[in-house]
């Protein structure tokens, strides 16, 4: 059975995201509203609530052991309550998301590969969490809005989305978890 590939959740990613941070309602209080933003992201990151994020101007952002995942990105999966089993999934969704934010959107060819590998990480993802694999398609989406925290990454990340919409694919079969 052909099913399209998701091209567009980043919003919703990014709204789940803010609002897991604490960023879904208005605080009570005038004076922390009028903080900005960017303050307010800082504080929580200062205090250890918030996972800091890389942002610097490049797409790759640092990757010191070369694993194809941002440092920032494999510390936060590291420090996740989860099994190994998990973790592994997470990893590989996230080499996945990198891959996307670097990918030739010319590359017809290499984007229909990297759609087969995105497929194989959800499901994967997903399975690692089951019975309860909610909480795999959750992380998924996390990873996907952490990966695209910075204006040049999300404007990269929908550009993909756009060079790869209308496309389908199918739903790969048994156990698509990298070793």
């Amino acid at each position: 059975m052909a099913r399209h590939v998701c091209c567009s959740l980043l919003p919703l990613a990014l709204a789940a995201a803010l609002t897991a941070c604490g960023g879904g309602s208005a605080p009570d209080n005038a004076e922390t509203s009028a903080i900005p933003l960017a303050e307010q992201i800082k504080a929580l990151e200062d205090s250890g609530q918030l996972h800091r994020l890389d942002r610097s101007r490049d797409l790759r952002g640092p990757d010191a052991d070369d694993n194809g995942i941002r440092d920032d990105i494999d510390a936060w999966i590291a420090a996740q309550p989860i099994t190994d089993p998990q973790k592994k999934a997470a990893q590989q969704m996230a080499r996945v998301q990198q891959a996307k934010l670097l990918a030739n959107l010319t590359d017809a060819e290499a984007l229909q590969v990297l759609g087969e590998r995105s497929m194989a990480g959800v499901k994967c993802l997903r399975l690692s969490f089951m019975p309860d694999y909610q909480k795999g398609y959750d992380m998924g989406s996390q990873l996907e809005a952490m990966m695209a925290n910075t204006r040049a990454r999300a404007r990269q990340y929908l550009a993909y989305n756009r060079s790869v919409s209308g496309s389908s694919g199918r739903l790969p079969e048994g156990d698509t978890c990298e070793p």
